[in-house]
């Protein structure tokens, strides 16, 4: 068309030009008919119509060769139309077979776009756009894309052709085939479908399962474990080059040909068998490898074409897990020493370790443990124990115990516990987590710092109360500590004092001097505390003491103590009225001295006097009972029995006042025997026997666990028991009983005497052995007060004791203790 529209402009051009000297030659033409018939035709007119005839009859065969030209171009034009729309449906109809198809074609015929044929199924989700179908790294793999696009150059470029195909991300797989028609490039892009689709599939998968092999086989060559496959006939079909190394082979190849085993027959046969039974095997296994014997943990699975297995070396770690172990084991004994009581727990609070202070701190068992399955039941029993503090809920308790789980730094608590003790708690989160607990028993701390604070506050309090003046001096001679006494005592200012001055400077400040005793060889002065405190002595420092008085009048006992780190301390005691008292006292004792041998020579000279006539009174009585003097009258032998009841009184008054006397000149000795003590109580009970009938009392006797004999003086045991049992007579009611009881007790023999009488008062029992003591309160007839003095000054000299104590049922109970085993004490003294 482009053709005929070019010829037929080319045609009117000329028409036009005619027509338009066809006009102008007309408008001549009118004005020349005017001239001529205005007058006559010139020659130029002549020239001028000629001229005129002959374009007209140019213009006049141009118009009708355009006309059929005209016709013929239409005619041209009418065929070309029918020619176009034939093609154009015979495009459609390749378009459309194209893409009933279900296949995209590019066709490349230049340097410019591919013209886009066709179109893909719509669920391969491909784009639909052709500007976007190009851009193959979009919808396609990277790699992919890049191979496609190698490929198309290549077809462009060099007219290689190709086909591959490609696997999309949705599962689907089509076929791209590249080949030349003439001189376009043309790509084909089709989706496979039934066997083909499954085949290329299959491909595919081929592809990439062979890759995915070699990629682990490379990087199963690459491991420092050896790894091998195994046939159904358990035959080595693959290893990698670490599995030839550790067999010294030196290929791969070799050890497949001649099936070089990595482990020993025995075990090889070993885990062959379990692998069969349980379909795998994992465990440990030895081999030697670089003439070193290893530790591997091996593990070989079957499947569908034999077996595969693996041996990684775990020397190294068998080592640190012993070693680990030895050092757990160590640490453990080592905590088990420690008094500071430790716990750990792991990320899940789970107990896992406790050492034995951690039991004694809090009373668990092996069985309570056992029960503790996470920190917070142990606190569940420790709070059920009464143990945990008591000042906050358990449950803020658990939550501050949880919230140490998530913490990244040591946490430190003091726990009150609610039996009164105190507890440091340490907890430190573990790397790997999991906390460990440390519990440390700060009572001791606790009260030792309480008792060291009061014992600081009372030595201050009784320094400054002391009546004794106190100083300490430093290394350095400053005076450390005082109290007020001191500065009293030399007349020092309370400000000078508080100065800590050097004890130079307190000899130059003292108001009050020591002077120098006129009898005194040496006189003591400040100069001997200044060199006492001051001096560098390299042997041990020795305390010193000494007396001196001061020139207020006043004596003082001065000591000078070393204390530790070099420190001294300084006394000085006021013994001022003490010597005035030691005066008043030596010259009492002077006179005390006196009157103690007065009284002794009283004493005898009384005895002696008195024993005469008393023993001539005695006798005389005994003479005017006899029959040969004449029979009495019943008022005569009355008043004989009141004479001998009063004279044997008086003579036992008489012989305790000089068994007194010997024992206090300490002249009275103890004639030892072995004592018969059946025969000792006979004659004590024999001579009470008399006032037991005349008041109704009735004596039990039970001696039967006392033994028979033991080391004393039988005459006064004999005396000792007399004096008892007379006391308990005199206060034992009329008709009651009197109790006597013996009984031997490992070394020691005991006699106790018990009275149902009205007792002793609780304030009276210190006083009942002293002489010229007597309670005349619920006794029949008072004494002199001497029997109960003599009692325990006899029971003293055989080295016992005696007692005194109100009976369970009323009454009094005197116990006597004597030592069963004097002959040894005897021979070893």
């Amino acid at each position: 068309m482009a053709r005929f529209g070019r010829r037929f402009s080319a045609a009117a051009k000329p028409a036009g030009a005619g027509c338009a000297l066809l006009a102008l030659s007309a408008r001549s033409a009118d004005a020349q008919s005017l001239d001529l018939f205005a007058g006559t035709f010139g020659p130029q007119d002549i020239l001028f119509l000629s001229l005129y005839a002959l374009t007209l009859g140019a213009i006049m065969i141009a118009a009708v060769w355009l006309i059929r030209q005209r016709a013929t171009i239409c005619a041209e034009n009418d065929t070309l139309r029918a020619a176009l729309a034939d093609a154009q449906a015979e495009a459609e109809s390749g378009a459309t077979i194209l893409a009933a198809d279900d296949q995209l074609i590019l066709v490349y015929s230049g340097q410019g776009a591919p013209q886009c044929f066709g179109s893909l199924p719509a669920s391969i989700a491909v784009p639909a756009d052709a500007q976007r179908f190009r851009a193959f790294a979009d919808w396609m793999p990277a790699d992919t894309a890049a191979s496609l696009t190698t490929c198309i150059d290549r077809l462009k470029a060099a007219a290689e052709p190709f086909r591959q195909e490609i696997a999309l991300s949705g599962g689907a797989i089509i076929e791209v085939a590249g080949r030349t028609v003439g001189g376009l490039a043309v790509v084909r892009f089709q989706a496979l479908h039934g066997l083909r689709e499954e085949l290329g599939t299959l491909r595919d998968d081929s592809r990439r399962y062979l890759a995915t092999v070699e990629t682990l086989q490379a990087l199963a060559d690459t491991l420092d474990s050896p790894l091998w496959l195994r046939d159904r006939e358990d035959r080595l079909v693959w290893v990698n080059s670490t599995y030839a190394r550790a067999v010294e082979s030196s290929s791969v190849a070799e050890v497949l040909e001649r099936q070089v085993e990595f482990l020993n027959s025995a075990d090889g046969a070993s885990i062959a068998r379990e692998r069969r039974l349980k379909g795998a095997f994992s465990g440990k296994a030895t081999a030697v490898v670089a003439a070193d014997r290893r530790t591997f943990q091996v593990i070989e699975a079957a499947g569908p074409l034999g077996s595969a297995g693996l041996a990684i070396d775990i020397s190294g770690a068998e080592l640190a897990r012993d070693e680990l172990r030895r050092t757990v084991e160590s640490h453990s004994a080592t905590l088990d020493h420690l008094t500071t009581a430790v716990a750990g727990f792991d990320e899940k609070t789970q107990l896992v370790y406790t050492n034995a202070a951690f039991q004694k701190l809090f009373g668990l068992t092996d069985l309570d443990l056992a029960t503790i399955r996470d920190h917070v039941s142990l606190l569940d029993q420790l709070r059920s124990r009464g143990i945990l503090p008591e000042d906050r809920p358990l449950r803020v308790l658990k939550e501050e115990t949880l919230t140490t789980y998530r913490a990244t730094e040591p946490t430190e608590a003091v726990w009150y516990l609610a039996d009164g003790r105190t507890l440091r708690v340490f907890a430190n989160p573990e790397p790997k987590g999991g906390t460990t607990w440390l519990f440390e028993d700060l009572t001791p701390i606790v009260e030792l710092e309480s008792r060291l604070n009061s014992l600081v506050r009372l030595q201050g309090e009784t320094l400054d109360f002391l009546n004794e003046a106190v100083a300490v001096f430093g290394q350095d001679g400053r005076l450390r500590l005082s109290n007020p006494v001191f500065a009293k005592t030399w007349g020092l200012g309370a400000d000078f004092v508080k100065d800590k001055p050097h004890i130079r400077a307190i000899a130059d400040e003292a108001r009050i001097s020591i002077l120098a005793p006129e009898e005194a060889e040496e006189s003591i002065g400040w100069g001997d505390f200044v060199r006492a405190v001051t001096a560098f002595d390299e042997g041990p420092r020795e305390p010193e003491s000494g007396e001196f008085e001061l020139s207020d009048g006043s004596a003082k006992i001065y000591s000078v103590v070393p204390l530790p780190n070099g420190q001294t301390m300084l006394t000085f005691v006021d013994v001022t009225d003490a010597r005035k008292a030691e005066r008043m006292l030596r010259e009492k004792n002077e006179a005390l001295q006196q009157a103690y041998e007065i009284k002794n020579d009283f004493v005898k000279h009384v005895n002696y006097e008195l024993r005469s006539p008393l023993t001539n009174i005695i006798g005389f009585s005994a003479l005017l009972r006899s029959a040969d003097t004449g029979p009495l009258n019943t008022r005569q032998s009355e008043y004989l029995d009141y004479i001998s009841t009063s004279t044997s009184t008086l003579l036992t008054i008489i012989n305790d006042i000089l068994d007194l006397a010997t024992i206090d000149a300490g002249i009275m000795e103890l004639e030892l025997s072995d004592v018969d003590i059946a025969k000792t109580v006979a004659h004590a009970t024999e001579a009470i026997r008399d006032r037991l009938r005349e008041h109704d009392i009735t004596l039990n006797v039970d001696i039967d666990a006392a033994g028979e004999t033991f080391r004393a003086d039988g005459h006064r045991l004999t005396q000792i028991l007399f004096n008892l049992l007379s006391n308990a007579v005199n206060f034992a009611p009329i008709g009651s009983e009197v109790d006597l009881k013996g009984w031997r007790d490992g070394d020691t023999v005991a006699f106790c005497v018990v009275d149902r009488g009205p007792g002793i008062a609780p304030h009276l029992i210190a006083k009942v052995f002293d002489r010229f003591e007597a309670d005349p309160v619920g006794g029949r007839q008072s004494g002199a007060g001497l029997g109960l003095s003599i009692v325990k000054s006899f029971v003293e000299l055989h080295r016992g004791s005696i007692t005194i104590e109100p009976g369970k049922e009323g009454g009094t109970v005197v116990t006597c203790r004597f030592p069963a085993d004097e002959p040894k004490r005897e021979a070893a003294e």
